[in-house]
């Protein structure tokens, strides 16, 4: 499978029209105008071009010059208007369009091009390559006016009741690269025959073990913050075969750090300091490795748990932080562990706020519904970001595009000006013409 035939937009938008055709749609033929296909591929349209208004904009078109972008690019017969596309995917099945997600990842991988996310353990009984998945919850949408029966409710001090909508993603990253590859997500949800309201962690522990069942055979490291580091996480990263760098505060796990003193004491724990960069900016590095320490003092579970302490030339101190791992930790790679547990950053710097503030408009209420449209909404989000990254990785054109625009937003405002007046074969010949290539085709 080259990636040139499996990763281009074209392939993408095949891919994307296989599974909407495949959806059930509940609703009677004799009344049915806009096919879910063709609703599904406008909504996905709407994020992948940053569009909020694109419909109308192509329905224009197509009254003036008899087809429009949607047509040429996606395949899209009939346009519908937004009040019938909400109406529509309101019923849709939002897990169908979240088995997009590992299609996609899967076609990555068999190209090769995943391997460039990986990441490295060097020493050490656990030493080879990992794909470090960063969990990590982000709520996109909250209100106090309007909810949906899928809502998680939340009252404030006055009484008010609150709406909102929390989403659980797992995302490769890997450090010292700003690149990372969503691989899945799970929304919270109130699940079928419980009266409780879900959570991110319900939420997190149906997606591990989601990921695993998709991705059987994937090396994998879970990353996440201190909320994670508890027992029965740890277990079911255990269970599913999964390694595990999670934050550990003293504020929550005080019974960790106080057995971690008691070992001090006693001259069990391992101490290790390296520097990193030239003289100038040198950052100096101490680790305390502490090995075989609980969760908690009343469990079996044992862990080992890493400390660092990063200096700058000056000798202040510019980071703290600790974890606990079920990797072997030594002298030799306790550098790359850390690595590993900082890197978790990224999934809020390089996905949650380019979802939100970057132009996908992830917290913008696009439509409600009373059913799964929050959800079909979010997974077609993520998965038009998803989209822009395998052709920020395999388009030559889109890349040229991108680098002579520079900025992201100029780049997007751009395209969308095109897309308004103009009708364009083919998405190679939107790229050809932003880029004023002589074999570009006019509108």
């Amino acid at each position: 499978m080259r990636p040139l035939q499996s990763l281009t937009f074209a392939a993408v938008v095949e891919l994307l029209t296989t599974n909407f055709t495949q959806m059930t749609d509940g609703r009677s033929p004799e009344r049915t105008r806009y096919s879910l296909r063709d609703t599904l591929l406008s909504g996905f349209a709407i994020f992948y071009f940053q569009h909020p208004s694109l419909l109308q904009f192509q329905a224009s078109l197509k009254r003036k010059k008899g087809r429009s972008n949607l047509e040429t690019m996606f395949g899209v017969r009939d346009v519908p208007a937004e009040s019938q596309m909400r109406e529509t995917l309101d019923a849709a099945d939002p897990e169908s369009v979240r088995a997009i997600l590992p299609q996609l990842f899967e076609r990555v991988r068999r190209v090769g091009w995943a391997s460039q996310f990986q990441s490295e353990i060097s020493r050490g009984s656990d030493a080879g390559k990992y794909y470090v998945t960063a969990l990590d919850g982000t709520q996109y949408f909250e209100s106090s006016a309007i909810g949906c029966q899928n809502c998680l409710h939340r009252t404030d001090k006055t009484g008010a009741v609150h709406h909102r909508h929390l989403a659980v993603a797992a995302t490769i990253v890997r450090a010292g690269s700003h690149r990372i590859l969503p691989l899945d997500a799970e929304i919270a949800v109130p699940q079928d025959g419980s009266e409780k309201q879900d959570c991110e962690m319900a939420a997190a522990k149906r997606l591990v073990q989601r990921v695993r069942r998709e991705h059987p055979q994937l090396p994998m490291i879970v990353t996440a913050d201190d909320l994670y580091s508890h027992v029965p996480f740890v277990e079911l990263c255990a269970a599913t075969r999964m390694k595990w760098v999670l934050v550990c505060k003293p504020t929550s796990h005080e019974e960790t750090f106080e057995w971690a003193e008691e070992l001090e004491r006693m001259g069990a724990n391992e101490w290790v300091r390296w520097s990193v960069g030239p003289a100038c900016e040198r950052q100096s590095y101490e680790a305390r490795i502490v090995r075989h320490v609980p969760l908690r003092a009343a469990d079996t579970v044992y862990t080992t748990l890493v400390e660092v302490w990063q200096k700058n030339k000056a000798g202040e101190l510019v980071y703290h932080n600790s974890w606990v791992t079920n990797l072997e930790v030594t002298a030799e790679n306790v550098a790359e562990v850390v690595s590993i547990g900082r890197v978790k950053w990224k999934i809020e710097n390089e996905q949650f706020n380019v979802q939100k503030n970057g132009g996908y408009h992830l917290t913008h209420n696009f439509g409600h519904g009373q059913q799964n449209l929050s959800a079909v909404f979010y997974y077609l989000n993520v998965v038009a970001y998803v989209s822009h990254l395998i052709l920020e990785l395999g388009c030559q054109l889109f890349r040229r595009v991108r680098a002579e625009a520079g900025r992201r937003d100029e780049l997007w405002h751009g395209i969308r000006t095109l897309l308004n007046y103009w009708v364009w074969e083919s998405w190679r010949a939107l790229l050809l013409h932003m880029l004023d290539d002589e074999v570009g085709e006019s509108p």
